[in-house]
């Protein structure tokens, strides 16, 4: 069976997690991560929160998966070697400077769905960089998924797939959409999204003012949420490792 990975916040979500029987847990720090706004641990804690997981036989990855500015190389260092001394499994990222970092530290490397990998080319070129796991876009398709993992077992690439089966679909491609940043100043790609798409809209056509007409109301620019619990062997048996949960 694949590997079912749950998030974890605190300490009463982590205990959850493992209660559940979820096989792995992936969880942020204060440091750059997509869930900037959701509970985060400490850096000091992520030594407890792995003794925690591996007595249990469970894995923990840690999110570093935001776009990273010159100034906070620093900063990503230190939550990295913070994550190696801790015996992280694996750090999930997709900016190139965390990729080179925990490459350079030797930390097991899952690449984000935040790079929006569609396609075999790119998954062979993110393996060719140490990457030993790849979360796929969520806007693939089952046929998708397929393909990718039938050519991947071809060429010879070693690399597993991970998908969401559960959570939030955006409006546009994960992290691409700038809705928030435009309105509130919180931007999708900084983990600080506040979702504006999910609000009810009313969107109407004024180009001619004569003639306007509604073209849709309600949540038109919400996408429905994911949720693959009926086609869970149908994902497991196009070749797929892991499954997430957001």
């Amino acid at each position: 069976m694949p590997e079912l990975l749950a998030p974890a916040g605190d300490h009463a979500s982590l205990r959850t997690a493992a209660m559940c029987g979820a096989d792995s847990v992936y969880f942020g720090t204060k440091v750059m991560n997509m869930r900037d706004s959701a509970g985060n641990f400490e850096l000091s804690e992520l030594g407890n929160v792995m003794d925690f997981l591996h007595s249990r036989g469970m894995k923990g990855y840690l999110t570093l998966n935001t776009i990273v500015y010159n100034y906070e190389l620093p900063k990503v260092r230190r939550a990295l070697e913070a994550a190696k001394s801790a015996a992280v499994d694996a750090v999930i990222c997709w900016d190139a400077a965390v990729i080179s970092i925990a490459k350079e530290l030797g930390i097991p490397i899952h690449l984000s769905t935040q790079a929006s990998v569609s396609n075999i080319a790119a998954l062979k070129f993110y393996a060719n960089l140490g990457v030993s796991r790849v979360v796929l876009a969520r806007e693939c398709s089952l046929k998708d998924i397929r393909e990718i993992h039938a050519a991947a077992v071809a060429e010879g690439v070693k690399c597993e797939l991970e998908v969401f089966v559960h959570g939030a679909m955006c409006v546009s491609e994960s992290g691409r959409c700038f809705m928030s940043t435009s309105a509130f100043r919180k931007s999708a790609n900084r983990g600080r999204c506040i979702q504006p798409c999910r609000r009810l809209y009313r969107i109407t056509d004024v180009e001619d003012a004569a003639n306007s007409y509604v073209v849709g109301e309600n949540y038109v620019l919400s996408p429905k949420d994911l949720c693959m619990i009926e086609h869970l062997d149908k994902l497991r048996d196009a070749g797929v490792s892991a499954f997430k949960i957001e």
